[in-house]
């Protein structure tokens, strides 16, 4: 059986595979909440951001995507944290620099989330990305 953080994770993942409106996505983020990227292929630096950057880049993501989806394959509860195991993968709508559109990508990715509140305040994503198409 899930737990509610289970189940509210799963359901901010299907609004972001559906592309809800920012509004809706902001609902699931606690006000003083944490992104962090740690360094993958699409991000060699890794990054950090604070709701309002999570936000301001899902805005103008928006239409860099044709599709995306989310395999839950494993989730690990342990009160106000959680680990989640999945599979992303996505079709680019348009180029993205190297990429052109109809690129697939997929990226087996590692999500802890800390709760507070019964929101997100925390989450650090390890993502392991699948060799990308080469150009030409």
């Amino acid at each position: 059986m899930s737990s509610a953080h289970e189940r509210w994770i799963r359901r901010l993942l299907a609004a972001i595979e559906e592309g809800a409106p920012a509004p809706e996505i902001a609902a699931f983020w606690h006000p003083e909440a944490e992104q962090v990227e740690l360094p993958s292929l699409m991000r060699p630096h890794g990054h950090r951001r604070g709701l309002a950057e999570m936000l301001e880049r899902y805005r103008a993501g928006a239409g860099l995507l044709a599709r995306q989806s989310y395999e839950v394959e494993n989730v690990v509860d342990d009160g106000d944290r959680l680990a989640v195991q999945l599979r992303w993968s996505a079709t680019t709508a348009t180029g993205a620099g190297a990429l052109p559109a109809g690129t697939e990508l997929v990226a087996h990715v590692a999500v802890f989330y800390e709760f507070r509140d019964g929101l997100v305040l925390r989450q650090s994503s390890y993502d392991c990305y699948e060799p990308l198409p080469r150009a030409g």
